[in-house]
């Protein structure tokens, strides 16, 4: 993870964020795609990367390994702003954790196959919450990455209002937070995640793309779909707390997760 001079992925979340209603206006997230077969090597290069974080003021994050689809890790820090992205920068190349975290940079890199990183902004207008957040206890995130086409920003927020209508009517109890990367009428892709504490919290489905839910919009909705959309890609993750940076409020809110005692 390059965390030198870039950072993390999704939930590196500061204190505040921990029993927050709401998720943090900005996301930094590192996607690295990993070899196949590493993820033991991997595990104990991230745990010391945090171990080194852990003392300094560089922002929480937490690490999310996938559990469907190909061999990645994905890493997020939460920021109000870009002002404290940049300070975060500021911290990881300061020393002495900029000359703690280069070997650690050198190992993790014969282990990926590749990685990137954006920026993804809060759409509260467009995300939905069954029931309030409690990121303290996010074990797992199912996470569905949409990709449209050019132009379409205003038509996929009216799909999003007629699938959260219906969210309603069936009384479903999931969240669906919503990111979109890049901003302006030009942005095409959007990240929308479930936070989970147990994964069987999908056992739990309830119907809502029918003509009984979506009611007069049905036709609406599938033409949206057909039209706008290019491609979606769900991943489901395992949050994986010796890859992460939890604040003392996350670990206040999970403590048996987050520093489980020693048997």
């Amino acid at each position: 993870m390059k965390r030198v001079i870039a950072s993390v992925f999704l939930a590196g979340l500061s204190l505040s964020f921990a029993q927050s209603t709401e998720p943090p206006p900005i996301l930094k997230i590192v996607r690295e795609n990993m070899k196949p077969g590493t993820g033991s090597a991997h595990e104990k290069i991230e745990a010391a990367y945090a171990h080194a974080f852990a003392p300094t003021k560089f922002a929480n994050y937490m690490g999310w390994e996938a559990i469907t689809g190909s061999t990645q890790a994905w890493f997020v820090e939460g920021y109000g702003s870009y002002a404290a992205i940049e300070e975060a920068s500021k911290i990881a190349n300061s020393e002495p954790l900029k000359t703690t975290l280069a070997p650690l940079e050198v190992q993790d890199g014969e282990l990926r196959t590749g990685e990137s990183t954006l920026f993804a902004h809060y759409a509260k207008d467009l995300s939905y919450y069954g029931t309030p957040l409690n990121l303290g206890r996010t074990h797992f995130v199912w996470l569905n990455i949409v990709h449209l086409r050019r132009g379409h920003v205003e038509d996929y927020a009216e799909l999003r209002k007629i699938q959260n209508a219906a969210f309603v009517k069936v009384g479903a109890k999931w969240s669906r937070a919503v990111y979109v990367i890049g901003n302006g009428g030009s942005a095409t892709d959007y990240l929308v995640m479930w936070p989970m504490e147990s994964l069987s919290d999908m056992d739990r489905p309830a119907a809502w793309n029918n003509r009984d839910a979506l009611g007069e919009s049905f036709e609406r909705y599938r033409k949206l779909n057909a039209d706008i959309i290019v491609s979606t890609e769900e991943i489901i993750f395992a949050v994986n707390p010796k890859m992460s940076n939890p604040s003392k409020a996350f670990i206040e809110a999970d403590p048996d997760f987050w520093t489980p005692k020693a048997k």
